[in-house]
């Protein structure tokens, strides 16, 4: 008598067959892995020729105007073997070939290596671009001391040095001074010819300096200052002789030059002539 199967143990069945063949399948994967021949290490780089030809660094390659270029060059192997040094080594500008690249003015070039082998020639290129994105150079003087007297007639540009890489700059600094004494800030600055921009601030410092008033007698009012150890003098014959004054002198004058000095820790410091007619 034949024996019958329930439903259950049919799916039993079958479900033990179906995890025996994936064991199967996953064992003779695993068998073929480990037993796999040995693979010879290859340059992934190399063509089906056995020719591989790469550019040294970036193809695209910025060189700034006036600066020298220096070629990074290509690098060529021929079956595994190094033949940089038979690499042809060519320069074009707007499709025609040139001797070198010019970095005098701003402009693009192409740079091209060739190489020959296995009866075949191969190129690869690169993209020189000559520009101009360095700022110009500006140099401002020292901080400046100068008197109320001396404002109007203080050039702040003076002393004041512009250059840049691809020629001459031009530069302005923005006039702020005033006769008040003060620290004055002054903004300079220089423009090359693509546009590029420098700033620089100099100092310049405005002292009371030394004024007169003339009322039927000669008024001089020196200057004073807490930091600094003044002297005055002034003069009635154009420096051939010195007379000793005070902060605020006044002289029995009625023509002639007066010339006032101020000495600070025994050196010239300033001095002002008042001529009266």
């Amino acid at each position: 008598m034949l024996r019958r199967f329930t439903k259950g143990q049919v799916i039993g069945f079958i479900a033990v067959i179906i995890i025996g063949l994936l064991i199967l399948f996953i064992t003779n994967k695993i068998i073929n892995y480990v037993n796999r021949p040995v693979e010879k290490v290859q340059n992934l780089n190399l063509k089906d020729d056995g020719v591989n030809l790469n550019v040294n660094g970036n193809y695209l390659t910025y060189v700034e105007i006036n600066e020298k270029y220096n070629d990074a060059g290509a690098t060529a192997y021929v079956d595994g073997i190094n033949v940089s040094d038979e690499i042809i080594t060519s320069y074009y500008n707007d499709g025609r070939q040139i001797s070198n690249i010019d970095t005098s003015t701003t402009d693009t070039y192409t740079v091209k290596y060739e190489v020959a082998a296995n009866g075949k020639s191969k190129e690869v290129t690169r993209v020189v671009i000559v520009t101009d994105d360095k700022d110009p150079s500006l140099i401002v003087p020292e901080t400046v001391t100068i008197t109320s007297d001396q404002v109007n007639g203080f050039d702040v540009e003076a002393g004041v040095i512009a250059t840049d890489n691809a020629g001459e700059a031009s530069f302005e600094c923005e006039n702020t001074l005033s006769i008040i004494p003060d620290d004055y800030i002054i903004k300079c600055t220089a423009r090359d010819s693509r546009g590029n921009e420098t700033t620089r601030n100099r100092l310049i410092k405005v002292v009371n300096g030394i004024e007169f008033e003339y009322n039927g007698k000669l008024i001089i009012n020196y200057p004073v200052s807490e930091k600094k150890n003044y002297t005055y003098m002034y003069s009635l014959d154009n420096g051939q002789t010195w007379k000793e004054a005070s902060v605020k002198e006044t002289l029995n004058v009625t023509s002639g030059n007066v010339i006032a000095l101020v000495l600070e820790n025994g050196n010239y410091n300033m001095s002002s002539t008042y001529f009266i007619k």
